[in-house]
């Protein structure tokens, strides 16, 4: 039989009752195959069939192999009724019979105290505690594999400037495409409502101190400064961190990843690189068209409730909002872009060999990427108080 290509044989039995008046003894005939994946539920159906029967006798003309789950599904089935010897001239089957017995667990085994739980007069302090501890233990052995990622991303940025030959031009561009110019639509169109809200808002607070036309001003600043970058940056990490840590996570199911690593290929190089530069230089063309996009929604706001038109609105833009607001947005976005790929694509490539393994880093890859997205912004918000010129 050529077992690289047959389905194994299904294991099967059958039984020949004793005579009336005779032996009292049933038979009971193993054949095909009593492997793992041949069973098939054999244990329960003929333990049922066996039901009536005090003692068997077993047979194993037809029996062509036995592995430890089929033993398993033999002693389970035939529990104390077993009548003389089994496996007969097949000394294999009848060491591994003996040997799946003899270890054979009880409920005897499982039916342990439970451990007594400790009572401490300060108890939710000390768990608390404890806790916090856990807490802390896992946020730092996250931010040092973040910080070994980020220093191999960072070696492999450096010998691709000094030999560009190493980048894959294909990818990059593949993700240009996918993580920035697809991305564009929704950044702008949640700018410009965003925009929109923030300009109606200023409106109705300055208007009741007669201030009305410094909306203008601090719609301008706000989105340029603070809210189109912030947003960009959480709508490409909803998009491209789950995406990448899904992508990267679904080869290492796979194992295109070890197959790489077999060719000779660096999935760093392959992968990694590409993901973290296109990012880099997208973020900041589709924070852009956002803030554009911000400051039209604002413009409308304005025109529609005060009167102010779109050339009123520019005109106050150029003569009162100093440039440097758009220069202190725009910095923080290749940060955002570095820590979004670099989160995604390290959890990527942390998934371990199941679905649920791959899901549960997918959807820490989108936490983790707003949860520091919001932190760089409030630490480049405090690096950048005060600076106006």
């Amino acid at each position: 039989m050529n077992r690289a290509t047959s389905k194994p044989i299904k294991a099967e039995f059958t039984i020949t009752a004793p005579a009336k008046g005779g032996d009292s003894v049933a038979v009971l005939n193993l054949s095909g195959q009593w492997i793992i994946t041949s069973l098939e539920g054999i244990a329960a159906r003929m333990q049922a069939a066996l039901k009536k029967y005090d003692k068997v006798q077993v047979t194993t003309d037809g029996l062509e192999a036995l592995d430890s789950a089929g033993a398993f599904a033999l002693h389970y089935a035939l529990t104390d009724k077993l009548d003389g010897e089994i496996f007969a001239g097949h000394d294999n089957y009848a060491r591994l019979f003996a040997l799946v017995g003899a270890n054979r667990p009880t409920m005897d085994t499982y039916n342990r105290e439970n451990p007594e739980v400790k009572k401490f007069w300060l108890h939710p302090v000390y768990y608390g505690l404890v806790h916090l501890g856990q807490l802390m233990s896992g946020f730092w052995r996250g931010f040092i594999a973040q910080s070994v990622f980020m220093g191999h991303v960072m070696t492999l940025i450096m010998l691709s400037i000094a030999r560009p030959s190493r980048v894959r031009w294909a990818p990059l561009f593949n993700v240009m495409q996918r993580a920035g110019l697809e991305a564009l639509p929704i950044v702008a169109v949640t700018n410009l409502f965003v925009g929109a809200v923030l300009a109606f808002l200023m409106v109705l607070s300055l208007k009741a101190y007669g201030g009305a036309v410094f909306s203008i001003d601090f719609v301008s600043i706000g989105v340029m400064r603070e809210f189109a970058p912030v947003i960009a940056a959480v709508l490409i990490a909803g998009r491209s961190a789950s995406g990448f840590a899904a992508e990267i996570g679904s080869m290492k199911m796979n194992q295109e990843i070890d197959a790489m690593r077999v060719m000779g290929i660096d999935p760093y190089e392959a992968l990694v690189l590409p993901r973290v530069v296109a990012l880099v230089i997208m973020t900041p063309l589709v924070t852009f068209i956002g803030t554009l996009a911000g400051l039209l929604g604002g413009s409308l706001a304005i025109w529609g409730s005060l009167g102010l038109g779109p050339q009123y609105f520019v005109q106050r833009l150029y003569d009162y909002v100093p440039t440097v607001n758009l220069f202190v947005g725009m910095v923080r976005t290749p940060v955002f872009a570095v820590t979004v790929a670099v989160v995604g694509c390290r959890l990527g490539m942390s998934v371990k060999d199941d679905v649920i393994s791959l899901g549960r880093q997918v959807t820490k890859a989108v936490v983790q990427s707003i949860f520091l997205i919001f932190m760089i912004d409030a630490i480049f918000a405090m690096l950048f108080n005060g600076f106006t010129f």
